[in-house]
């Protein structure tokens, strides 16, 4: 064999080998290709069916910085007939909002039903929103972040299971979901007042802190926050977008204005000679304003319909001018055509200063 064929040989031998590492090559690079996919770490619908054990969503990488382009969603699906109930961590922090709006990195929650959507709110920033609960039994979250700013810790969020009315067809539903509890694992239900009762409750609290820690001890601040923050509610007045929360009405004023006022001297017209108890005579102008004690007493004390009644704990005597006519009486009045004489006269009529309610469960001041 000379020297040509075994250099021809030799090229034949490495094009082989060269080949070979070259498909292995490619192999492992769709193998490494498949580990990777950006569609599954950055892009991912996620269906959740929460039990009463509940759970928790978080961001990627929580506690740490969460990644960039990130579209994510997570779907929630309870039994029928029951609620969902997000609880969201305190530590939470994502990329801050551009005038008062997260328009990149949010954390977002909504819910549809047959007939409409509840956009529930789009939050950023370093405040963890309120927590709040389904009108239904599904829920939607979604997580964004685009392809700059990131912060950490990102979100975490607890759900649980709440139950609801339950309907007849979607009772076994629910009944076969709880079998399997133990009788600790149960949640503790509270029986249903009735608005007559609700109503009589309530009349017994002053603010409105001390109404929702009674009756709802365990959630009482995130249920004051979310009166300010119900985003669901697609109508709000013009003095709700314009008004900072410190702003907005104040409830517990109102009711102590209703307290306060409800009893209170008002004007009131008489008729002179009702008032007066005048039969011989008339007057001009037939009907004067006067103070005189008026308003509702019930809804200002916590004896509600007990037959309070608004009375003048003051009261003053003020001097009226008015016309007034008496025809005389002489024995040939009915011979003779009277005269319509009119006179200045001075009456005298009882105004109220000062009012309060008197009850019969009150005793007397």
């Amino acid at each position: 064999m000379n020297g040509a064929m075994v250099f021809q040989m030799w090229i034949i031998l490495l094009l082989a080998t060269l080949s070979k590492v070259g498909k292995a090559q490619v192999a492992n690079a769709k193998v490494l290709r498949g580990n990777s996919r950006r569609d599954d770490l950055y892009h991912k619908d996620e269906n959740i069916t929460v039990t009463p054990a509940g759970g928790v969503i978080f961001s990627p990488n929580y506690p740490k910085a969460y990644p960039r382009n990130l579209c994510l969603s997570w779907k929630l699906l309870a039994p029928p007939g029951s609620l969902i109930h997000l609880q969201f961590d305190e530590q939470f922090h994502l990329e801050e909002p551009v005038n008062g709006k997260c328009s990149y990195d949010f954390v977002e929650v909504e819910e549809k039903s047959q007939t409409s959507i509840i956009k529930w709110g789009r939050w950023c920033g370093q405040k963890a929103p309120s927590s709040l609960t389904s009108k239904s039994n599904t829920l939607r979250i979604i997580f964004n972040s685009d392809d700059y700013f990131v912060a950490k810790p990102g979100f975490k969020i607890y759900y649980s299971l709440l139950l609801s009315w339950v309907s007849c067809h979607s009772w076994i539903d629910v009944t076969e979901l709880m079998s399997d509890m133990s009788a600790n694992e149960m949640p503790a239900t509270e029986a249903p007042q009735t608005l007559e009762d609700l109503d009589r409750t309530i009349a017994a609290f002053d603010t409105v802190e001390q109404l929702l820690q009674s009756l709802s001890p365990d959630t009482w601040r995130q249920d004051l926050d979310n009166i300010y923050t119900q985003t669901y509610i697609y109508y709000r007045s013009k003095s709700y977008h314009l008004a900072s929360r410190q702003n907005k009405v104040d409830l517990n004023r109102l009711h102590d204005d209703v307290k306060r006022y409800s009893c209170t001297p008002r004007n009131y017209s008489v008729n002179l000679r009702e008032e007066l108890k005048t039969t011989n005579a008339v007057f001009f102008p037939r009907c004067l304003l006067v103070k005189r004690c008026g308003g509702n007493c019930g809804c200002g004390t916590n004896n509600w319909n007990t037959g309070c009644t608004c009375q003048p704990s003051k009261t003053t005597t003020k001097l009226h001018e008015v016309l007034k006519y008496a025809p005389e009486t002489t024995p040939y009045q009915y011979q003779q055509r009277q005269r319509v004489r009119w006179v200045i006269d001075e009456i005298f009529l009882s105004h109220h200063e000062m009012c309060e309610c008197a009850c019969p469960l009150q005793p007397p001041r």
